[in-house]
């Protein structure tokens, strides 16, 4: 599969945005974009769309959830698929249409090959941190070749990570050796803690009983002691109160009969005397003022009446003013109406000057002006001022070039006559073509020569580096050697059987330590169980049937039993009935204890059953390396067979692979030598018929070639060519004068026709010229340099004309009509509202007017005034008239209230509400202090205690009560130390739950011991199977892969590395160097980071070709691979991505720029390059329309 096109539709900030991939031979596709460009945001789309938008997706700020789309032209095969991919929980997928494709997610199945997106991250996304951890994953490794290839060709890194975590937590669980960190040995801790509280708390049923009752007792005395206690408080603290509300209960009485007196007086406001005293000050205080603002009223009444001015002007106030305003415009101009009239004066002066250069007589200046010819017909005369110089130059450049031409003709017919004939070398021409297209004959005979001299040294060395080494070059090529599929099917099986070899020596030693551990872990167990083993109550039973087979034959058959039989059981037994009973009770205890313990017994079994196949196992497994010993023996058995009748002992089977190699190459330049041989003699042939055709061409030409054949073919060939480039000169340089002459002769009778027209031209505009100038009544016979001068003066009269126009009409007289229609404005005012200045100036009248019109104003100004001061009087007399009015109402309010007429006697009704208001308070804080003290209980309860009771008694009655609860509380505390001890005597021996929680704790421990069991096999599983799982990739993987990684960790490294090997340490551990030029290794564990990264590079490369092979092809993409890299490491990069890009599209996102030119440094300007600022096409969306609403 790969991405034919990439559609950003509303994704992230880009909208509509479509990104083109086409197919090449080479698909190989960079992605470049600056900062802020959205180079990641195109790069995250490539998975939402395979895989789905997530529900929390960062590129959602621009289009809202419902909104996002990515598109994309999909091409598998020979099919397309057109998709599109939105924002959802189901129907994420849809058509070209915008509707949902039918099948779903399913559709894309075959397109992805079963791929999910985890695999498709780890196996085609890298970028640079990832490229950077695997690196670093190599150098962790530890020259561990599984590691690093299972890494890479996985794509999952730290994988030693893993592996330690998985051993650290095994040794957290359980190892053989005890500590009191391991979470085994926590839980055993706590099963025995809890088997010996469970032994301490467990007690027979009478004595419990008789605890029991003793607590309770002791319970039941408690509280009858403290009742009493709490009755004789209840007393003392009755008496107290008494003591605190007796003078309150008698105040509160008085108090309601004080009230009782006053029952039927009227309740007055709290601020009734504060109202009518009020009251009084607001009507005196507003009388006083009511009288001087009466008087002020009068007087401003009169002032009013005294204020008239002249209301006509005022209505006019706008033309006053604008007449004031214009009398300064107008006397500015009358004062610049003289320069006016001189500047007309000094216009026409220059006007008549110029038109006496013309020539025209003196007139008046109207008649000047009208003389002046229109523009128009002056714009005739320059352009053909402007024309005539053309013309000049054009009939003397015609002249000129037409006697050039007939010049030139004359020399061309002069040089054709001295040429003469020219002979026929084409023959000769053939002959030299022909021998030059059989290239350099002499060259070839000195390659061949020096090919069979360097092909008979290349077979000498050839024999020379054989190793076994034969006596010659005949024995070499003539004997027998087994195919090299044999010696390569040979060696694969010698590999597979040492691979199979060290296999099965690790897995005996695997099994080996697993099987102490497991045997350890099951001592352990039994130990920590206490649980009795099947094999245990085996033996226990024999021997209790023993014994009692002994009894039975002495003293039930009467057989006498023999000293040996007895010194099986004890050297000094005398009595076989002794010691069958412990034997039975040995063998019943066991068994019961094995019953108790069932559980315990069947994890035991469990356990002794995994310890018997894993020694069933490994017996199998040495079973197999003998076998394996046995098939070695074969192998080399065979191996010797194959090269029977060799010279020589054969070596390893690749050593032969090279040797077969080497010999192969000594019978090729055997071959190659015989063939140099051949061709010497047939290009020395071929020499001699070409040095043979070129001298019949000479002579037929009667060139003598006596002095040639001493010479070389290549000299002959040169001199040979001489003699045609001769002729062929000559030829060439008589039809190119030939052509020459007929040209030139067709350009003299073009330059005589340009001439012609050239003076035709001329007359046209020398008629024309005297044409116009009658028109305009200027002298024919005049030189055109004077005619131009007198356009200029005509021009100048013509400005002139317009300046006096200008100021006779524009000036001049608008300052006239501006001053006569002031003065008809002024006189038309004063008529209206000033007749006496009528006859007065109208500047004079304008400015009495605008005097006038001030005074006007300001005595308007002054009568506006004292109408709002007489609105203002009246408005607070009216005011104050309502604030005596509404004192005077308050007053009868209070008046009505209390049914009186009189002042005097509302403040006597005022006095009496006042004193019973006093009276209710005093009664209210009594009662709120008797709520205090009373300790909340009612008034009546109160008052009848405080009656029932003596005061004086009260002291002594409270002092009788304290010594009494003194002697209960001493009481109470010797039954609360009893009742104490009891409890204590009563829990200690299991009173409570302590045994149910000692059983429940040792269930726990059990259960998390077998958590622990459970989880500890889980742990070293999967850690054994992570290690076999590396191990099998290796096997299966190593040869391919490392070929291929080892040519492309080259092509990265640019040459620092020639390859990979794998090597074996002191331990027959497989480690992978990388191979120097020099042929020195390096292991991974010692190469630097960017190596590190280099060769991970590599294998993941390799680990994808090697998947392509076996699946369909995915897009390899990838994200600013090299910014570690220097330019010369990421050109090779870029080489080896184009390897890849052969057999899969590869898409490389980047960043930077600089990384877009070295690839185009590297790769040709062929690569293609996408820059997400520039390019991309605005589709137009072709959805339905509610999808693009």
């Amino acid at each position: 599969m790969r991405l034919r096109r990439l559609d950003l539709t509303r994704y992230g900030h880009f909208t509509d945005k479509s990104i083109n991939l086409p197919a090449a031979e080479v698909d190989f596709h960079i992605v470049y974009g600056p900062n802020e460009a959205g180079k990641s945001t195109a790069l995250s789309a490539i998975e939402d769309l395979l895989f789905g938008i997530p529900a929390r997706s960062p590129y959602n700020f621009l289009h809202d959830n419902s909104a996002m789309r990515i598109g994309a032209l999909l091409e598998s095969g020979s099919s397309n698929l057109d998709v599109i991919r939105r924002k959802g929980n189901k129907d994420t997928l849809l058509g070209s249409d915008g509707s949902p494709i039918a099948g779903g997610e399913g559709v894309l199945g075959p397109v992805l090959a079963g791929t999910d997106q985890p695999f498709f991250t780890r196996m085609f996304n890298l970028n640079h941190t990832r490229l950077h951890e695997g690196g670093k994953s190599i150098l962790e490794a530890k020259d561990d070749i599984g590691q690093m290839l299972f890494s890479a060709g996985a794509g999952i890194g730290s994988l030693r990570d893993r592996l330690n975590v998985l051993a650290k937590e095994a040794e957290e669980l359980w190892t053989p050796r005890r500590a009191g960190h391991r979470k085994f040995y926590q839980a055993n801790d706590k099963l025995k803690a809890a088997e010996k509280l469970l032994r301490d708390h467990t007690l027979s049923e009478k004595h419990w009983r008789e605890l029991k009752r003793d607590l309770k007792a002791t319970e039941t005395e408690h509280d009858e002691v403290a009742e009493a206690l709490r009755k004789a408080y209840a007393e003392r603290s009755r008496f107290s109160r008494i003591r605190r509300v007796y003078r309150d209960v008698r105040r509160r009485q008085e108090l309601n009969l004080e009230i009782a007196e006053l029952d039927g007086t009227a309740s007055l406001p709290e601020d009734a005397r504060d109202i009518l005293e009020a009251a009084d000050r607001k009507v005196a205080a507003a009388s006083t003022k009511l009288e001087t603002l009466t008087g002020q009223l009068e007087q401003a009444t009169q002032e009013l009446t005294t204020l008239t001015f002249d209301e006509a002007l005022l209505s006019r106030a706008k033309d006053v003013l604008q007449l004031v305003e214009r009398r300064i415009e107008v006397r500015s101009e009358r004062a610049d109406l003289p320069k006016r009239e001189a500047e007309l004066n000094a216009a026409e002066q220059a006007l008549r000057a110029l038109a006496s250069e013309l020539g025209w007589k003196d007139g008046a200046i109207e008649d000047l002006i009208e003389r002046i010819p229109p523009r128009t017909r002056i714009s005739v005369i320059r352009a053909l001022l402007s024309e005539r110089g053309k013309l000049v130059s054009n009939h003397t450049n015609s002249a000129l070039v037409l006697e050039d031409a007939k010049r030139d003709s004359a020399e061309k017919q002069k040089q054709l006559k001295d040429i003469g004939n020219s002979l026929d070398v084409s023959s000769l021409a053939a002959t030299i073509k022909a021998v030059r297209e059989q290239g350099d004959i002499a060259a070839r005979i000195r390659g061949v020569a020096k090919d069979a001299a360097d092909a008979q040294g290349h077979v000498e060395r050839l024999l020379a580096s054989l190793h076994p080494s034969v006596s010659g070059e005949e024995e070499a090529t003539t004997m027998r050697t087994p195919a090299r599929a044999l010696i390569q099917n040979h060696r694969d099986l010698v590999q597979d059987w040492e691979q199979r070899l060290r296999k099965s020596q690790q897995d005996i030693e695997s099994l080996e330590r697993h099987l102490v551990e497991a045997r350890e872990f099951y001592e352990n167990a039994a130990r920590g169980e206490h649980a009795a083993t099947a094999d245990e109550l085996a033996e226990v039973r024999s021997r209790r049937d023993a014994i009692w087979q002994l009894i039975k034959r002495k003293h039930i058959q009467n057989v006498p039993i023999l000293d040996q039989e007895l010194a099986a059981f004890s050297a000094d037994i005398t009595d076989l009935a002794c010691l069958f009973e412990p034997a039975i009770g040995n063998a019943d205890a066991l068994a019961d204890s094995r019953f108790d313990n069932a559980a315990a017994v069947g994890r035991l079994a469990g356990l002794a059953d995994g310890i018997a196949k894993q020694e069933s196992r490994l017996a199998l497994n040495k079973e197999d390396q003998k076998l394996l010993a046995a098939e070695g023996e074969n192998l080399a058995a065979n191996w010797h067979s194959l090269w029977e009748g060799s010279p020589f002992d054969p070596s390893d089977p690749n050593v032969m692979l090279e040797w077969l190699g080497r010999r192969d190459e000594i019978l090729d330049a055997v071959n190659a030598r015989e063939a140099s041989a051949t061709a010497l003699e047939s290009q020395r042939a071929e020499e001699s018929e070409a040095r043979k055709q070129i001298f019949t061409a000479l002579t037929g030409l009667g060139i003598d070639q006596t002095s040639l054949k001493k010479d070389t073919l290549n000299v002959i060939l040169e001199k040979a060519t001489d003699h045609q480039r001769r002729h062929d000169t000559q030829d060439q340089e008589k039809n190119r004068l030939q052509n020459d002459l007929k040209d030139t002769e067709t350009k003299v009778a073009a330059r005589q026709r340009e001439l012609n027209r050239a003076e035709e031209a001329w007359s046209a505009w020398q008629v024309k010229w005297t044409t116009e100038l009658k028109g305009l009544g200027l002298t024919i016979d005049l030189d055109p340099a004077a005619v131009e001068a007198q356009i200029d003066v005509i021009d100048q009269m013509r400005q002139h004309a317009k300046d006096i126009n200008t100021l006779r009409h524009d000036r001049i007289d608008k300052i006239n009509r501006d001053i006569t229609d002031f003065n008809d404005v002024v006189a038309e005012l004063t008529g209206a509202v000033a007749t006496d200045l009528k006859e007065a100036p109208a500047e004079e009248a304008v400015l009495k007017l605008n005097a006038r019109l001030s005074e006007a104003e300001r005595l308007r100004d002054l009568q506006l005034d004292r109408q709002q001061t007489i609105l203002t009087l009246k408005k607070n007399i009216g005011a104050l008239d309502e604030e005596r009015r509404e004192a005077s109402v308050s007053v009868q309010r209070l008046k009505d209230d209390v049914s009186v007429e009189t002042d005097e006697a509302l403040k006597s009704a005022i006095e009496r509400s006042d004193q019973l208001r006093r009276l209710q308070a005093s009664l209210a804080d009594v009662s709120e202090k008797l709520a205090t003290d009373g300790d909340g209980l009612s008034f009546d309860i109160l008052e009848q205690d405080c009656a029932e009771i003596d005061i004086d008694q009260t002291a002594a009655l409270e002092g009788s009560l304290a010594d009494k609860a003194d002697e209960l509380q001493q009481r109470l505390a010797d039954t609360a130390e009893r009742r104490s001890q009891a409890r204590e005597a009563f829990q200690a021996v299991g009173g409570e739950d302590h045994a149910a929680k000692a059983a429940a704790d040792k269930q726990e421990a059990l259960a998390e011991m077998k958590e622990v069991a459970e989880r500890y096999v889980q742990v070293r599983t999967s850690a054994l199977l992570l290690q076999w799982s590396i191990d099998r990739y290796r096997q299966e993987k190593q040869a391919p892969l490392l070929q291929r990684a080892g040519e492309l960790f080259a092509t990265l490294s640019g040459g620092s590395f020639v390859g990979l090997r794998v090597v074996y340490d002191d331990q027959d551990n497989a480690q992978l160097t990388g191979v120097r030029p020099s042929g020195e290794k390096i292991s991974a564990s010692g190469m630097s980071t960017g190596s590190a990264d280099q060769l991970y590079l590599a294998l993941r490369v390799a680990s994808v070709e090697d998947y392509q092979t076996r699946a369909d092809t995915l897009p390899f993409v990838t994200d600013d691979l090299f910014i570690n890299f220097d330019d010369d490491r990421a050109a090779a990069g870029f080489q080896v991505l184009t390897e890849l890009a052969q057999k899969t599209q590869v898409l490389f996102f980047t960043h930077h720029q600089h990384l877009v030119n070295v690839a185009r440094g590297a790769l040709g300007a062929s690569v293609h390059v996408i820059n997400l600022q520039t390019d991309g096409v605005m589709t137009t969306p072709s959805r339905p329309l509610a999808e693009q609403t």
